[in-house]
Parts: C-alpha cells; sequence; structure tokens
C-alpha cells in the first residue's frame, strides 16, 4: 500500500477512550471515574497488541518526570491501577496499545524526534481525551450518583452519557451488576496528535442487566474489586487449571494448541496478569497467536489473552471466534486459526 501511514492510523482507524470506576477499595477521586487506556481497534472490533518491540518502554515515570512534570501530576490523579502499581499500568498501556498507533512512529517525527517524545504525546493525548469526556459529572447531571441503595436502569445510563457523547458508549457490569467501566469510540480522521476525533457508537454489546444496575460510592478497603477489561478469575487465585475446549464440537486442544478428537486433553493453565489479561499455558509451553494460528511451544512470547469468567470463552485481540479448515479424524490433529474460516467455533476454559 503507497500511502502515508504518519497521517492517518492503519490498520484500524477507530480509538477507544476507557474509564473505570473502581469502588472497593477507592482508586482516584471519589467524584470521578479513572483513565485506563487509549486503546486502537479495528472497525470489527479486533485489535493489535505489542506492535513493534523497539518502541517499548520500561521507565514511563522518568520519561514523563523529564518531559511534562504537570502530566505526570494528573496522570498520578487519574492514571490509577487497581492494585496501587501505577506506573506498570503506564507502561503496559504503552508497550501493549501505544506502540500499535501507526501516527506514533518515530519515523514519523522526522527532525523532530526527541527522546521519548512520541511516548509523552500518547500519554498526554490519553489525559486530553479523558479529560473531555466527565463521566462522572454526566451521569450525576441526569440524577444518576453514587448510592449503597438506588439503582438505576442500561436504558438511563446509556441515555445520560449519550446524549453528552454523541454517540453511544459500552458500558460494563462487575457480577454485581455495579457500573465499573466505560468505553467511548471515536471515529480518527488523521494522526493520534492532531487528528479529529468523532464519536461513533459502541462496536462492543453490554451485558449489564437492562434494570438494577448499581453505581456504589467508593469506599476504602483491603480487597479491591475486579476491574477488568474481561472479567477473569479472583486476584487471590492468580493461576487456575483446566482444559480447553471447543464450543459444539467434539475434543479438545492438546499440549501444542491443535485440536484432537481421539485422545485426552491437555492440562491448562490460565495465569490472570495485574492488566486483567491471561496468560495461557500447557506443557508444551505459554499460548500465543503467530501468524494467525493458536499455538503453544517453549519458544515463544506469552500472548495476553482475555478471559470471561461468566461463560468460559477465550478472546485474542477482541476476537472470540476461532476456525479450522477440517475436523479432525483418528490420530490427525487440526491447526487452530484466529478469525472465522470453515468451521467456526469458540475456544472454552474449563476448570479442573
Amino acid at each position: 500500500m503507497d500511502v502515508d501511514l504518519c497521517c492517518f492510523e492503519y490498520p484500524g482507524g477507530v480509538v477507544l477512550q476507557t474509564q473505570f470506576w473502581d469502588y472497593k477499595p477507592a482508586t482516584g477521586p471519589n467524584d470521578s471515574f479513572t483513565l485506563h487506556g487509549l486503546w486502537p481497534d479495528n472497525c470489527d472490533g479486533s485489535f493489535e497488541q505489542f506492535c513493534d518491540n523497539s518502541m517499548e518502554i520500561s521507565d514511563p515515570v522518568s520519561i514523563i518526570e523529564q518531559h511534562d512534570r504537570d502530566l505526570l501530576d494528573t496522570m498520578h490523579k487519574y492514571w490509577k491501577d487497581f492494585k496501587g502499581n501505577d506506573a506498570y499500568l503506564w507502561k503496559h498501556e504503552w508497550n501493549k496499545h501505544g506502540t500499535c498507533y501507526s501516527t506514533l512512529k518515530p519515523s514519523c517525527y522526522g527532525n523532530q524526534m526527541s527522546a521519548y517524545n512520541n511516548v509523552v504525546d500518547y500519554f498526554n493525548q490519553s489525559v486530553a481525551l479523558f479529560t473531555s469526556l466527565p463521566t462522572y459529572d454526566w451521569l450525576v447531571e441526569a440524577g444518576i450518583t453514587p448510592s449503597e441503595t438506588a439503582t438505576y436502569t442500561k436504558s438511563q445510563i446509556l441515555e445520560a452519557l449519550t446524549s453528552k457523547f454523541g454517540a453511544e458508549p459500552y458500558i460494563r457490569c462487575d457480577t454485581t451488576n455495579a457500573l465499573q467501566e466505560v468505553w467511548y469510540f471515536h471515529h480518527l480522521r488523521g494522526s493520534l496528535v492532531g487528528g479529529d476525533y468523532l464519536p461513533i457508537d459502541t462496536l462492543t454489546t453490554s451485558r449489564c442487566r437492562s434494570d438494577g444496575i448499581r453505581f456504589p460510592p467508593k469506599v476504602p478497603g483491603l480487597n479491591p474489586t475486579q476491574t477488568h477489561t474481561v472479567p477473569g478469575p479472583s486476584p487471590t487465585d492468580p493461576t487456575v487449571k483446566g482444559h480447553i475446549r471447543l464450543s459444539g464440537q467434539q475434543g479438545c486442544l492438546i499440549r501444542n494448541g491443535h485440536w484432537y478428537t481421539s485422545g485426552a486433553c491437555a492440562g491448562y493453565s490460565l495465569i490472570q496478569l495485574e492488566t486483567g489479561s491471561v496468560n495461557l499455558k500447557s506443557s508444551g509451553g505459554y499460548c500465543t497467536i503467530h501468524e494467525g494460528g493458536f499455538i503453544c511451544a517453549h519458544n515463544v512470547q506469552p500472548f495476553e489473552f482475555e478471559y470471561d469468567q461468566e461463560t468460559g470463552i477465550i478472546s485474542a485481540n477482541g476476537q472470540s471466534t476461532f476456525s479450522a479448515d477440517a475436523i479432525p479424524r483418528g490420530r490427525v490433529q487440526q491447526k487452530i486459526m484466529l478469525g472465522h474460516g470453515q468451521i467456526d467455533f469458540n475456544l472454552k476454559f474449563s476448570m479442573n
């Protein structure tokens, strides 16, 4: 493709500004959601991750402090990790998502590129967009206030936010039906810095119940609420053992990540990460997505999967559909691919 990828985002073009309401214990101010990230998505809701290891960082605090102390102060106030390790969250958000913005490549800066100013641009833009989307204020203005007893309907919450944002955001509730996340989707025209952010309706379907949604006040405590981009296992049990089966199909995954119907299922470890994502590991090694295929081996970098505790479904890069070219017969092993194919299914983790 003979185009200048410094002028617009490719692949993708959709940008999510994600906010969390961690209420037990409280993270961030009592009258504000907290900033979680600024994510590049594709138009089908899928996304890339950890796109360029040459752009990864290890010490975001030092980088930001050298460039913009006021920015760092704002991030310490609003960009909070639910386990208290803010710097780890910032590093993770840049390495996983920031490195996937084509307009933040060092080559796009030309002679103006200095040490890490693309990193600072990412954090600055994340904070600026977050500041322009005051979720808490919009809810309170509509009469939706934190309460131990009051409940609200999904339509009340969505109408309050949609009327201000100009498009319908995505809302996520925790296992107690308490509001916990809001994602604002944008179509980005131009580069991440200086481009136009046009509100668009969510590309993800909310599973919050239609009524009885809680909006608890933030309270101090010792046990964090799980604020995850996808629900996962309890943080007190970060690794669980189980098998991976295929929805609607016989058989399961064996140690190399292939589909097999004539033998025992391999044991898999589902390892909870601080960020809410999970790693998967068999006796064959960590699992990853390589050239579109699901594989597990000793010589691969662990991939950050998403795991839905309620359904057991495993997703990768926002996609929950996996596929194979054929059903394996006899002693044949079948490779699993991410996305649609001849035979589609979900991968479901079942605990031992």
